[in-house]
């Protein structure tokens, strides 16, 4: 068969990568392997040494046009995905092909939804003159004149912009057969999957049937539940990223909500959701052209672009216009909600008890309706949220759930504050399900559980009485530790506080002031370990503190993970990073400290709806389930192939998995996206400090 370039033209951002990607799978199922070439794989190879001025553009142009040419001319179909911003560069290219070997496409789309779905802030940048020559804004990009077949991709969607393509293909090349072939949908292919997160909801309270939870009870009783093994660490981020994406924080390369990004200095910054470098799980779903609703996932901000609605989680800025993906629906949620639509309450330690209770409803309230709202008018075939209300409640009124200091007044009058929200949310929940038609199946999961601290380690003052940490000037009074008081040039171990301790070793060679010789590492490590297990209380009793190596725990450890990962006294006691302190053994809520840590057990429930409205009476419990496995699951319920190198299993639902043959699902987040390489968009400086500060306020740092 002779070859063919189909040439795909537009903005960035109107989806020219992603089109093109899912015709090459399409066409090489149906027996015509395809070569992509695309314009950012280019400039990383023959084209990088070119820049963006106009006469580079045309050269870069130029020459992937040559390359489609002799790979046309040796039978190959090729799918051109290139910006080609100008008429007369197009022409050119159109020049050098037999006109029954050559079509341009352009992938029409207003440059305001473009700048919309632009994930990587570079539309922001150009704006501010930051990105010179940038199509659309500071250099020039002519509407085609005569294309040979144009696609809405501001109308259409993934699925329906491929099917628009393969009929044309079908007509405009008759030697490549049939392409395009209409789906006829086998009975699992209606299936949706809802999942509700219940951000540090525990096991005792959510599977305590004196609690009254009626709606999750049912789902139980209907399917399957149990614990669910959180992560390690066992917070927020990386847990809720490794439920979906099915990948453990070694392999995310993610160990707290603060990370070190590079080797080049000391210094910790804020993830987002650029900083998840494997598919989420709605990703591979989308691949299958599945729709997916997101609300309030951590690590979802910037809200990327994708095929369906996201509404961002923790960590995140309401007011940022990358709150929520399309941009446009942050306006609609002020519409849809009767309060300010809230991530989570702000100073949550530090406001009365009764304004936060409030704010707390208030919070659930809001989002529940918004939810209502999503599911009853848009379409979808994926639906998650979570809800971050009951971990700040239990932080907040754990010490009157547990009555650790009985008799006081006030736990008195909080005493069943926790299992009275519990029952409100859990009516929320029903509210939801009644919007979900039998086809559904429903996970209800927590990151992890919750169980009873007192007091803290302040493991920064006990690495300096150690000789392991020097800083430059001695501390007059208790201060958070700044890695620029730090004199490198006499520490060997510094940590991270939070709700568990990341130690740090000044490695030579390997960090920026190095002092640990490499050689010296192992015995160096092993060393600090045996002191922070022998570590010893007010009373001169040994604290049970458990101490990890990551490589003990992760199948990879990816990204600058710690040396040494500390739970001190298996997790009842906080990690306190503070200089400058009397004691290191911190006793009671000192200084925003509260009664609630993490615990490794959360909760799993699920069900399909049409077994729990049909009186199926599965009830049967799990043991050891994990994170990992809920991605690998909700895959099987959509009979997707699980992708290889998944660590996780697939939970037993009721009924057959329904586990396609097919092909599994491509690695790459899916929609009609820009298709520029660049950096991932983080936080800028001011957000940052913002973040930062909540994070601290809650506990995290």
């Amino acid at each position: 068969m002779s070859g063919k370039t189909i040439w795909f033209t537009g903005l960035s951002g109107s989806g020219k990568s992603t089109l093109s990607n899912a015709l090459k799978e399409i066409l090489s199922e149906k027996g015509h392997p395809a070569v992509l070439l695309d314009g950012d794989v280019l400039r990383k190879g023959l084209n990088r040494d070119l820049g963006f001025t106009a006469s580079d553009r045309a050269e870069n142009i130029r020459r992937a046009g040559e390359v489609a040419k002799l790979l046309n001319d040796i039978g190959h179909i090729v799918l051109a995905a290139f910006i080609t911003p100008l008429e007369s560069i197009r022409k050119a290219v159109r020049s050098l092909f037999d006109s029954d070997k050559f079509v341009e496409i352009y992938l029409e789309c207003p440059l305001t939804v473009c700048e919309s779905r632009d994930p990587k802030g570079l539309y922001a940048l150009a704006r501010r003159g930051l990105v010179k020559e940038f199509t659309g804004v500071s250099a020039p990009f002519q509407d085609p004149e005569s294309p040979d077949f144009c696609v809405d991709t501001d109308r259409n969607d993934l699925g329906q912009a491929i099917n628009l393509v393969l009929k044309f293909l079908e007509l405009r090349f008759p030697e490549l057969g049939k392409l395009y072939t209409p789906r006829s949908p086998k009975k699992h292919q209606t299936r949706k999957v809802a999942v509700i997160g219940l951000d540090c909801a525990p096991p005792r309270i959510v599977f305590d049937e004196s609690n009254g939870l009626n709606n999750i009870r049912s789902l139980m009783k209907s399917g399957v539940w149990g614990t669910l093994r959180s992560t390690d660490p066992p917070i927020t981020i990386p847990a809720w990223t490794t439920i979906t994406t099915g990948r453990d924080p070694g392999e995310l390369g993610l160990y707290g909500f603060r990370n070190r990004l590079t080797r080049e200095d000391y210094a910790m910054v804020t993830v987002n959701s650029s900083n998840v470098a494997c598919p989420r799980v709605w990703d591979q779903i989308e691949n299958h052209e599945k729709r997916s609703i997101l609300v309030g996932i951590p690590q979802t901000f910037p809200a990327a672009p994708h095929y369906g609605l996201t509404i961002s989680g923790f960590p995140a800025l309401e007011n940022s216009p990358d709150f929520s993906y399309p941009r446009g629906l942050i306006n609609d949620l002020a519409c849809m909600a009767s309060e300010s639509y809230l991530a989570d309450v702000k100073d949550f330690r530090s406001i009365p008890k009764k304004q936060l209770e409030d704010s707390l409803y208030s919070m659930v309230d809001t989002r529940f309706h918004v939810v209502r709202e999503l599911l009853r008018k848009e379409p979808w075939d994926f639906f998650m949220m979570v809800e971050i209300a009951t971990d700040r409640l239990q932080h907040a009124f754990w010490d009157t759930y547990e009555n650790i200091e009985p008799g006081g007044q006030n736990q008195a009058r909080h005493k069943n504050v926790i299992p009275d929200f519990y029952r409100y949310l859990d009516m929320k929940i029903g509210e939801i399900l009644e919007t979900m038609d039998d086809e559904t199946t429903v996970f209800i999961v927590s990151d992890h559980g919750a169980k009873s601290s007192s007091g803290g380690i302040c493991v920064n003052e006990w690495l300096m009485r150690k000789g392991l940490l020097t800083l430059k000037q001695k501390p007059v009074t208790e201060a958070s530790l700044s890695v620029d008081d730090i004199d490198w040039d006499r520490t060997y171990v510094w940590s991270e506080g939070g709700y568990y301790a990341r130690i740090f070793m000044n490695v030579k060679g390997r960090e920026p002031k190095g002092i640990i010789e490499p050689s010296d590492y192992e015995s160096f490590r092993n060393k600090l370990k045996d002191q922070l297990v022998l570590m010893r209380d007010l009373s001169d009793e040994v604290i049970s503190n458990l101490v990890l190596k990551p490589e003990d725990l992760y199948r990879e450890v990816n990204g600058i993970a710690p040396d040494l990962i500390v739970y001190f006294d298996g997790l009842s006691k906080r990690s306190l990073g503070n200089v400058g302190v009397k004691d290191i053994v911190v006793k009671g809520q000192k200084d925003g400290l509260d009664a609630c840590n993490h615990h490794h057990d959360g909760i799993f429930v699920a069900s399909r709806l049409s077994d729990m409205r049909h009186g199926v009476k599965l009830d049967m419990r799990l043991n050891e389930a994990s994170c990992c496995d809920i991605t690998p699951t909700i895959l099987a319920e959509f009979g997707i192939e699980i992708p290889e190198g998944l660590v996780g299993r697939v939970l037993p639902i009721g009924g057959e998995y329904l586990v396609s043959k097919g092909s599994p699902s491509k690695e790459g987040a899916t929609g009609l996206v820009n298709d520029y390489d660049q950096e991932g968009r983080g936080f800028t400086p001011e957000e940052e400090a913002i973040v930062k500060k909540r994070l601290s306020d809650l506990g995290y740092i």
